[in-house]
């Protein structure tokens, strides 16, 4: 990996503040600057597996409410209880063929929905926003 330097004006209490880190840390300065940056860039395509580049290209354009309508999708309760026992039974016994045809559709649906929110969330996070909110209460599948 390369590096480049750069000048770059911070306000006094920011540098002051990973100063403070840094020497909690025992860690070089440059190290906390570096972690910070990486820690809190956007999300971008080049985070998730190229099958979802396309359906998560276009959620980068959503505004804020358009965002949290995304984040606030859930599963279908039974279509969750269902993919529950599949994967019980698939450890119990074999499955039939078209268990097994439902299951893996199941969980590629799955998949599709948990970087779809995964990725929703970090550009909200982004933008600022707390995300306590989408902390579910009770267990009852991805909400």
């Amino acid at each position: 990996m390369g590096f480049q330097t750069l000048n770059v004006e911070l306000p006094d209490a920011l540098v002051e503040r990973l100063e403070r880190i840094a020497s909690t840390t025992n860690q070089p300065f440059d190290a906390i600057l570096l972690q910070t940056i990486r820690g809190n860039l956007p999300p971008t395509l080049d985070d998730v597996p190229k099958q979802y580049h396309s359906e998560l290209s276009g959620l980068l354009k959503l505004n804020d409410d358009d965002l949290w309508a995304v984040a606030h999708v859930s599963t279908d309760p039974r279509k969750f209880k269902r993919h529950e026992a599949l994967l019980r039974k698939n450890t119990e016994r074999a499955l039939s063929p078209s268990e097994r045809a439902e299951l893996e559709q199941m969980r590629a649906e799955m998949d599709q929905l948990v970087y779809r929110k995964s990725f929703v969330m970090a550009l909200l996070k982004w933008h600022g926003h707390d995300l306590s909110s989408l902390i579910p209460h009770a267990s009852n599948g991805i909400s």
